[in-house]
């Protein structure tokens, strides 16, 4: 138990009182799997330490129980080592990026004031149930956090678990529906099945289902024991009869002790907000500036409204709180100008309605898309607000109100929203194009957060001190169902629009948001509104033919395992592969051995098998994912699917689409050309256009590295990947062999990635001694690129982020100095924050490009009044749709405007192709 807290022994009157409890290990492994690797400024790993700030301030603010504490294993053995010496034996270390965490894990819930309660000789389970027990006996409920399965003995009327990776509770319900068994039977359950993370035996051939079974019939370990005879099959029998004794021991190792000698700080386990002046030193400390406005929010907010901020003991005042800090933390919430009531016009009422709304100085829009609708389905009204009011339009307005719909429409009426991408789909689906964009919040919080995954309207204004009444409202606001919710969407928008047009000012991303973010999402709304025909007559007969397949794949790998199996079950296959193929085991997962692609990939030398599963697998992926899966997405009204093109996500500033994903769609296979063969120009006589820039990434590379051999070998159009085998070979380009470039294009693309020799060898089945040359020899012929990393990567380390050609910023910790990037050998080798950082200049300096060129196509096209349009965008390919008139001009002026999006120290190519199907382009 942590020493500077006091204790009492006797527990209060918990009636009414509800007291929550972490397994901090439990968790801190979940997040340490889940999360991406993260760095603070300094280089420490970090990400479980973020994760763990998230789950806690999640805890406080929202889940509010009234007693909070965490539950830590001691170092040393325990008692179930002396009684068992092989007790976790199997279990491996600690890995080396979570051991620097551990003494963190303490340190937040220091100053969160979160006591730790820990008893040598005791494992952090024990202290679960004693914990447990105390608050049960005092007339309270306890709820467990943590996913470890060993706690749900502890389950009853008054305790519940609660996974915090998924935020389900579990009782004895959810358990009788999991397991099939009682609470006062998992004991017994875990003795029979056994635990290989915790190196308890069990009996040999009994998994979840049979142990359930026998638990039901003969309800206790011991009644099972009793009634062997009775037990199915002789195996079973024989196994129950030789492991029955081990069963019974490990029962005294899976049990709980309930009665460890705990004192619980009952004073300080009071739940409370924390200080806000340590919390945000801590976060500013790893680099969570994410994180801070939350601290904000929820240390000051409800105070500003006159609200008590938390339950909590006397505090002396802090000497500074979050309002005093000017450096790096969100101002404090603002007076503001709000709706603060809504009206839904009728007839003549409308006419009025937007003659006010006419004279404002800009318009807070909110569409809300009908519940479980695709992005066509019609929206059921519109919520306009200004100057303090809000007015709702339903849909008869919407459809025909020629005053509303000129206002929507009207370039001359600012609008500001959150995420009006969508909102413009929706509208196109009434017939009105939204025209008069002037601010998303979205798109802002994109360029000032890139990379945060929660850009949600609520969480978003949180992070940036905007006051929300109702946090735990979020998902209403964010996605409104009705006018009043809609309103409040709006207000919120109202607020955070005010906050951050100077913080783009400040982070240097106000051009790229008003020229090329907020006008291509115009761009991508017409797109998506477009959408793409596919034959599905066409998917229908490929799907015949990949299930044809697949019958005969699968009675392949039945035949070369001996025995029919479920070829999609782990379990299953991993006994035919490692326990009756003997096939060597190569790496393992949570559950086991892993049987993963990489897996299969390397064993597929010994016997024939696993690339008969790999094939199997990419047809079945095939099949579902794309061959049958888009019929399926055609919407009856346009005869096309309509994907979303997420301009927010990806933290280079990549688009990606979803709904369905058409970018990972392979491309140089001839089962991706099949499918690519199904998508047809929209309408009969029409032609597909492909363009696609050549190589970009690397040509901006050149451009930006000013590395003289590579600029060379582009303006003289030599083939890059030969020039590249030739330099670092020593041979003349006429030597080259085909093996020399497939190397040399591995390094050149992989160099992007930071591509360890480790990674280059396995990517190329070559020793890694030759790929450790390869890339030394690299970097000795392009110094100007090592050069240039160097340089990124410094600044970085300097700056805390990088930025790309048009000013795209993002934050980037744990950069190292330049010594500690060099291995042994005087060769560059990076971490990943070191690899992103690199990444995201050139990468994101590509995506600068494409979204300048598509911007440039589509004014083009305008201003030429074609018929012909955008509809795909692929990484480097954008994908028109043309009558076969327009096809010659088309081809001209897209690689006209591809070329001149941007100017570059080394020639820009782009290659086009026309089609009758999207294959046809390739």
């Amino acid at each position: 138990m942590a020493a500077d807290v006091p204790a009492t022994a006797a527990a209060p009157d918990l009636h009414g009182k509800t007291v929550l409890v972490i397994d901090t290990l439990s968790r801190v492994y979940q997040l340490f799997h889940a999360l991406p690797e993260m760095t603070a400024p300094d280089g420490t790993p970090v990400s479980v330490i973020f994760g763990l700030t998230r789950d806690l301030l999640d805890i406080v603010e929202r889940k509010k129980p009234d007693y909070l504490f965490c539950a830590m294993d001691p170092p040393g053995p325990t008692f179930r080592h002396e009684k068992f010496a092989a007790y976790k034996a199997n279990r491996p270390d600690m890995p080396a990026d979570l051991v620097p965490q551990i003494p963190l894990v303490r340190r937040l819930f220091s100053v969160f004031g979160i006591p730790c309660l820990e008893v040598p000789g005791y494992e952090a389970d024990d202290v679960l149930a004693t914990l447990a027990t105390g608050t049960v006996a005092a007339g309270g409920t306890c709820t467990i956090a943590t996913s470890d399965k060993d706690a749900r003995q502890l389950l009853g009327p008054q305790v519940k678990l609660l996974n915090l990776r998924t935020n389900q509770p579990l009782g004895a319900d959810e358990l009788m529906a999991e397991w099939g068994i009682r609470p006062d039977q998992v004991v017994d359950f875990l003795s029979l099945v056994g635990d290989s993370v915790d190196n308890v035996p069990g009996v040999p051939g009994i998994g979840p289902k049979i142990a359930s079974e026998l638990l039901k019939t003969h309800g206790t370990l011991d009644g099972v024991l009793a009634n062997i005879a009775a037990v199915s099959g002789a195996k079973r029998k024989e196994n129950l009869l030789a492991h029955g004794a081990t069963a019974r021991a490990g029962r005294e190792l899976i049990r709980l002790v309930r009665d460890v000698p705990l004192v619980i700080p009952w004073e300080a386990g009071v739940a409370h907000l924390p200080d806000p002046q340590p919390l945000a030193d801590l976060l500013r400390e790893f680099g969570f500036r994410s994180l801070l406005g939350r601290v904000v929010q929820h240390t000051t907010g409800k105070a500003a409204r006159g609200e008590p901020a938390a339950p909590s003991r006397p505090k002396a005042p802090a000497a500074r709180t979050l309002f005093d800090m000017e450096d790096s933390a969100p101002e404090p919430p603002q007076p503001r100008v709000a709706p603060v009531s809504v009206e839904e016009p009728r007839g003549a009422a409308v006419a009025a309605a937007v003659a006010r709304l006419r004279h404002a100085a800009a318009i807070t829009i909110c569409v809300p898309r009908p519940a479980g609708g695709s992005i066509l389905e019609p929206p059921g009204g519109v919520c306009l607000a200004a100057g303090g009011e809000a007015w709702w339009f339903g849909c008869d307005e919407l459809a025909e109100n020629v005053e509303l719909r000129g206002l929507l429409a009207d370039p001359t009426v600012p609008k500001h929203g959150h995420d009006l991408k969508r909102q413009d789909v929706a509208l196109r689906t009434r017939g009105i194009r939204l025209a008069g964009v002037e601010f998303d919040t979205l798109l802002a919080a994109y360029l000032l957060e890139a990379g945060e995954r929660n850009l949600g309207l609520t969480e978003t204004a949180i992070r940036h001190g905007v006051a929300v009444d109702d946090p735990a409202a979020a998902a209403t606001i964010d996605h409104p169902g009705d006018a009043r919710a809609a309103a409040a969407h709006c207000r919120l928008v109202h607020d955070l629009a005010a906050r951050l047009p100077p913080r783009l000012a400040a982070d240097g991303v106000a051009e790229l948001f008003h020229d090329v973010e907020l006008p291509l999402a115009a761009v991508l709304a017409g797109m998506e509104f477009r959408g793409v025909r596919i034959d599905t007559t066409r998917l229908t007969a490929l799907s015949v033919d990949y299930a044809g397949r697949l019958e005969s794949l699968e009675r392949e790998i039945h035949a070369l395992a001996g025995h029919p199996f479920a070829i999609a079950s782990p379990l299953q296959l991993r006994a035919v592969l490692f326990d009756e193929l003997g096939l060597p085991v190569v790496k393992r997962g949570k559950t086991g051995p892993s049987t993963d692609a990489e897996v299969l990939e390397q064993l597929a030398p010994h016997h024939p098998l696993p690339a008969k599963l790999l094939e199997h697998r990419k047809y079945a992926k095939l099949k579902s994912t794309y061959v049958d899966a888009l019929p399926a997405l055609v919407v009856p009204e346009t005869g096309r699917i309509h994907t979303s093109f997420n301009q927010t996500v990806a933290a280079t500033g990549r688009l990606s689409s979803s709904e369905p994903n058409l970018q990972n769609i392979p491309t140089r296979t001839a089962e991706g050309q099949q499918i690519r063969a199904a998508f047809l120009p929209g309408e009969d006589g029409w032609r597909f256009v492909a363009a696609d820039y050549s190589q970009i990434e690397l040509r901006i590379l050149a451009h930006l590295s000013g590395d003289e051999s590579m600029r060379q070998a582009f303006a003289a159009g030599e083939d890059i990947h030969a020039r590249t085998a030739a330099a670092v070979c020593g041979v003349s380009p006429a030597e080259v062999t085909s093996a020399m470039r497939r190397v040399a294009k591995a390094v050149n693309f992989g160099i992007l990635y930071g591509q360890s020799a480790f990674g280059l060898a396995k990517a190329l089945s070559i020793p890694q001694a030759d790929a450790a040359e390869f890339i030394a020899g690299y970097f000795r012929v392009f110094a100007g690129a090592a050069a240039f990393m160097d340089d990124v990567l410094d600044r970085c380390r300097r700056d805390g982020g990088v930025t790309t050609m048009l000013g795209r910023r993002r934050t980037i910790a744990g950069v190292r100095d330049r010594d500690r990037r060099r291995n042994a050998l005087g060769v560059m080798t990076l971490t990943l924050p070191e690899r992103e950082a690199v990444n995201t200049v050139v990468q994101g300096s590509a995506a600068d490009l494409i979204k300048l060129a598509m911007l440039r196509v589509d004014a083009r096209l305008r201003a030429e009044a074609r018929r012909a349009a955008l509809v795909l965008q692929i990484h480097d390919e954008l994908l028109l749709e043309a009558p076969l008139d327009e096809v010659p001009d088309v081809e001209r002026l897209v690689v006209e405007e591809m070329r001149s999006a941007m100017v570059l120290s080394v020639p820009i190519e782009v290659s086009v192709q026309a089609g009758v199907t999207w294959a046809e382009c390739e």
